[in-house]
């Protein structure tokens, strides 16, 4: 079995999956025999990536279906739990939370996001980023990615979204952005760690609060 990290809060459980197993490994793990999500998808490496997202879930001590939203948004079958789910091969990584709206990204910092700042860096960030430094571009990205995952982001773009200047990045840590949407604007509080050359980074709201 390959669980990197999961830990629990008093507000969410997350969790990392390295893809180390077969395909059959897997399904043993998951336990059952009928996978209908599963037939419909073709590649290889997805269907790796499907099976460790629910050997997480089972890790967590849930045993039921994922479904999901029009959006693709994921939601759990017979649960009221909300839960986000993120690959980049070989990793895989899913945030469960009973209370709060989640949302997480896994991104490979090796990537050449610079390509496409222009098209998701917003007018602030801009200003203060360091187009060098990858790390920082990644970390964005995958802010944008965790929150555009929450309720109601749906056809926001990343220009909508502000990362607030990062510096000094860690192993771990935290760092704040703000969405303007529908004539208001909310602010997030997102956390990171480090797996290698990979960034995990997630947002945990109140559902309350996400009010546009």
């Amino acid at each position: 079995m390959a669980l990197v990290e999961i830990f629990k809060t008093d507000d969410y459980t997350l969790g990392v999956w390295r893809v180390e197993e077969t395909e059959e490994e897997l399904k043993e793990f998951v336990g059952g025999e009928y996978f209908p999500g599963l037939a419909r998808i073709s590649n290889s490496r997805r269907r790796l990536e499907w099976l460790a997202a629910r050997a997480l879930l089972r890790e967590f001590g849930y045993t039921g279906h994922v479904m999901y939203h029009p959006t693709r948004r994921p939601f759990l079958a017979q649960s009221r739990s909300h839960i986000s789910i993120s690959h980049s091969y070989p990793y895989v990584a899913v945030i469960l939370s009973s209370e709060w709206l989640v949302g997480i990204d896994i991104e490979s910092f090796t990537r050449p996001f610079i390509e496409v700042s222009d098209k998701y860096l917003s007018k602030n960030e801009k200003k203060w980023v360091d187009v060098t430094d990858n790390r920082q571009l990644a970390l964005i990205w995958s802010a944008k990615e965790a929150m555009y995952k929450l309720p109601g982001m749906e056809g926001l773009g990343g220009a909508s979204m502000d990362v607030k200047p990062l510096a000094n990045l860690a192993g771990k840590g935290e760092f704040n952005a703000t969405v303007r949407l529908g004539g208001t604007v909310q602010r997030f509080d997102l956390y990171y760690f480090y797996l290698g050359y990979f960034n995990v980074v997630w947002v945990v709201c109140n559902p309350k609060s996400l009010e546009w």
